[in-house]
């Protein structure tokens, strides 16, 4: 017998030489199919419609299941729920409006109807003919409106978790769902006689009627906060002239009625009306309703002759703008809103033509009034105000803030949760106004100190506080810096810090998920919610690295980490008593996934797109470098796929201000994208991809984007990852306008790429962004053009940033682009850089899309456009064959 010999760590191992042979035989054999399985496919567009769109519902509430939903372009879309502790899986074509009723029951729509699926054994009843339908959780209730073929009347039904009706209620008109979802009011209609009542979801139905068998038609239906009242319009079946109030108190069955045509001081040239605006609201005290009511206007034209005239008058002198005046005020009815006091009969108006603009304080007993027109006309996005705080209870008015400005920087006052303080910047400051003592405080000089203390600072250059909310009983405000979250007692001024992110390099901020946010909408403003501490708050993580995830947040701890990774994660559920975490978790080569966590072990619940393993694909990365006067920059730049680091490769530069922040968001491979740009399909074509930072300078935004933009691609070029002779640009709207100054101040780029693109300043300065109806000039202090002067005041920095003024250095041949409804950034603008370049005879391949806007909307002509971008690259990039479109001279 032949023996061979192994050597092992203590010496040699005798193995017969059979066995030997069969060894390398098999080694033979298994090299190449593990050889195959590593073999990844390229990426065509023929594979691009097999990725689909990926959404994560929710969970349910004992975290058994997870509801989510594929969106596909050949319209294969699917509802999922799956089973988070076994591999149990339900799928509904085109399924819609995912819900979980109780533990055990999943509800859809779909183009049957509504669906009740029990979860446990999979039975599914099914209610047709549905025109919406509403859940309750926390009673295990649904709700469904359905509407009879043959009578054309809707009807209510209740339903518990396994489909037995409970209660329905036959002829219904309107419904409304109370806030808590476990009050229903809503109306019937029977013989041209109408009834309006509240249903209770307890564990038995129970209906109350509150106003029975009138000839009226039931509008407005209207709950205060907490399912504790009512209120609602009726108007006569026949006419529309007298439309009453009405009041119902659920706790005593007190009903009241505001009648306009018997009450003393109601306006006589005044009516109810059902505005959208001013939506009827009731006080969190059950003391006051606030309602909307419209007087009757005299015709603005002064003749017969102009109301029939074709033309329209625009004056120079006039507040606004004939267009705005179109779209916003001159031709619309203008509303008021009004005060009642159901309990005492008082009835007061708020707003007036002087002051037509209303926020109410949290508490509702007060309201800051403006007038938005008094300092027009005037050339910024919004005018200075004078504001005024009106006492709802005593009628006294006084002054607020004098000429305020308004500006993303700072914006209208906001009122504190119960009302007890107005917030408002000014100057940069956060100043604080007492409604009780009636005195102003500047917040950010109060504390500057004790923050620069307790940050280790030695200046205040980038000291910018922003409000967020209130604690409990507006006794702190709650603010953001650049990294933590802070609290700032309004008596004694006491700052304290409750995050350590400033350490970290790690920005926190309240996780607001869904509908949820720190401020809620008050009429003409906006107001705090109250943020409570005394609870743990869940917060987002987002570092300087990239990283994202989500911390709690607690009073002894402080914050600590439930999931924070280099990648992008979002859509945080938890159940169980927060014990169990469910996530969205998602890199640019990572498709979108839901994560199951528990006691800090994760595991994957369902992958989206698994078969992009299958594919080679480009990945992503953070770079950070220092430019060549020391600034610190950073860019996200896209590997091409298959990147091999022996090879040097073609890339496109990506330019729209700020766009770090998409390192870990995943990307469809699509034609279909509204700007033509796409980095999956860029780096499945071999390109690397770099999206640098731009720092913005005010008044110098082209040299600026000109600066920052050759830094990041020099940087690139020196790390010889790239081709220095094959580098294109691209970008759209107001990157499409960086492009084009770009092209003109240097000779880098091989090629270039412009859509809806800004290139005559000046010109531009003096257009209608005919969308709004506002003058475009309104959008240049505080938008991205930063301009302060007008061009007849300051035409050097016009010119200066103006890439139609340096026309004449163009050496990179230009696609542009543009849509001819694009009433944002006039298409004229690209026709002009054309007409331009085409006088000196460079290279220019102008596209016009009739019927698109300023993004371009129709599938077909997106895709077109990306073909062609695509198409342009590769022949000044990797010298292709060029298409019949292309102008090669």
């Amino acid at each position: 017998m032949n023996i061979s010999y192994l050597k092992n760590r203590g010496g040699f191992t005798a193995v017969p030489a059979a066995v030997l042979f069969l060894f390398f035989i098999l080694l033979l054999v298994v090299c190449p199919l593990r050889g195959q399985a590593l073999q990844k496919k390229s990426l065509t567009a023929s594979d691009y419609d097999s990725f689909g769109n990926f959404l994560f519902h929710k969970p349910s509430r004992n975290g058994n299941w997870v509801g989510f939903s594929m969106f596909y372009k050949n319209g294969k879309d699917t509802l999922y729920v799956k089973n988070t502790l076994k591999n149990k899986l339900y799928s509904f074509p085109l399924g819609t409006k995912p819900d979980f009723l109780g533990d055990n029951s999943f509800v859809y729509q779909d183009t049957e109807g509504i669906h009740i699926l029990n979860l446990q054994n999979g039975n599914k009843k099914t209610i047709a003919n549905v025109t919406g339908y509403f859940s309750s959780p926390d009673s295990e209730r649904l709700v469904v409106m359905t509407k009879s073929q043959l009578t054309k009347k809707q009807s209510i039904s209740v339903f518990d978790q396994n489909g037995k009706i409970l209660s329905t209620i036959e002829n219904v008109t309107s419904m409304r769902m109370g806030p808590a979802n476990k009050k229903i009011l809503f109306s019937i209609a029977d013989q041209n006689l109408s009834s309006i009542g509240v249903l209770e979801l307890g564990q038995k139905t129970k209906t109350t009627w509150i106003h029975e068998k009138k000839p009226v038609n039931f509008k407005m239906l209207t709950w205060d906060k907490k399912e504790r009242a009512v209120s609602f319009l009726t108007e006569p079946n026949s006419g529309t002239e007298n439309k009453k109030l009405y009041y119902y108190i659920l706790e005593n069955k007190s009903l009241y009625v505001l009648d306009p045509k018997t009450k003393d001081n109601f306006p006589s040239q005044a009516v109810i009306n059902e505005s959208a605006e001013y939506a009827i609201t009731i006080s969190n005290d059950l003391q006051r309703v606030f309602f909307s009511i419209s007087h009757k206007k005299e015709n603005y034209f002064n003749s017969t002759e102009d109301a029939v005239s074709k033309a329209e008058i625009w004056k120079s002198s006039d507040t606004y703008i004939y267009p705005f005046m179109q779209k916003s005020l001159r031709f619309k009815k203008q509303n008021s809103l009004a005060l009642w006091y159901p309990l005492t009969g008082k009835f007061s108006e708020i707003t007036s033509d002087e002051l037509s603009k209303v926020m109410l304080c949290g508490n509702e007993k007060y309201a800051v009034l403006s007038d938005p027109k008094k300092y027009e006309p005037q050339f910024e996005y919004d005018a200075p105000r004078d504001f005024y705080i009106l006492n709802l209870l005593t009628g006294e008015k006084k002054l607020l803030l004098q000429n305020k400005k308004i500006s993303p920087s700072e914006p209208l006052p906001i009122s504190s949760p119960e009302g007890k303080y107005i917030n408002y910047i000014l100057n940069d400051s956060c100043w604080i106004y007492n409604t009780a003592s009636k005195t102003y405080t500047n917040i950010t000089r109060r504390i500057i100190s004790q923050y620069l203390s307790l940050t280790n600072q030695k200046n205040s250059r980038n000291f910018i506080l922003t409000p967020v909310g209130w604690t409990a009983n507006d006794n702190k405000l709650v603010v953001y810096d650049n990294y933590d979250i802070w609290t700032i007692s309004p008596e004694n001024f006491t700052l304290k810090r409750l995050t350590r992110g400033r350490e970290k390099q790690i920005q926190f901020r309240i996780y607001a998920p869904g509908k949820f946010s720190e401020i809620e909408k008050s009429y003409d403003g906006y107001r705090y919610k109250s943020i409570n501490f005394s609870n743990p708050i869940l917060l987002t993580a987002t570092g300087e690295d990239g990283r994202t995830g989500f911390f709690k947040w607690k009073k002894i701890t402080g914050e600590i980490p439930l999931v924070y990774d280099s990648c992008y994660i979002d859509k945080l559920h938890s159940t169980d008593q927060g014990k169990v975490l469910f996530y969205q978790q998602q890199r640019f080569d990572k498709p979108p996934k839901i994560i199951f966590q528990k006691d800090k072990v994760t595991r994957t619940v369902f992958q989206s797109s698994p078969h992009q393993a299958d594919y080679d694909w480009g990945s992503a990365s953070l770079i950070q470098f220092q430019n060549e006067n020391g600034i610190k920059m950073s860019a996200l730049l896209y590997y091409p796929a298959s990147y091999n680091p022996d090879k040097k490769y073609p890339m496109i530069v990506n330019i729209y201000e700020n766009q770090t922040q998409n390192l870990y968001k995943y990307s469809l491979p699509d034609l279909e994208n509204e700007a033509g740009f796409n980095p999956v399909v860029l780096t499945s074509q071999g390109y690397f991809v770099l999206c640098p930072d731009i720092i913005s300078e005010k008044q110098n935004e082209g040299p600026s984007a000109l600066k920052y933009t050759i830094s990041a691609t020099k940087e690139i070029i020196a790390r010889g990852l790239v081709k220095p002779d094959k580098i294109a640009l691209m970008g759209h709207s107001f990157g499409g306008f960086e492009v084009c100054y770009i092209i003109t101040q240097t000779k880098i780029f091989a090629a270039a790429v412009a859509g809806a693109a800004i290139t005559n300043i000046k010109s531009y300065y003096h257009t209608v962004d005919w969308d709004t109806g506002r003058p475009t000039m309104n959008y240049f202090i505080h938008g991205q053009l930063k301009m302060i002067q007008p061009p007849s005041e300051n035409p050097e920095i016009y010119n200066l940033n103006s890439p139609i003024e340096f026309v004449k250095n163009i050496t990179t041949p230009l696609l542009s682009y543009a849509g001819k409804e694009d009433n944002h950034v006039d298409w004229h603008q690209t026709v002009e850089f054309h007409m331009a370049i085409r006088r000196l005879g460079k290279k220019n391949t102008m596209l016009l899309f009739p019927n698109e806007g300023h993004t371009i909307t129709n599938p077909i002509n997106q895709r077109d456009l990306t073909r062609k971008i695509i198409q342009w690259f590769g022949f000044y990039l990797k010298d292709e064959t060029p298409e019949q479109w292309i102008d090669k001279n």
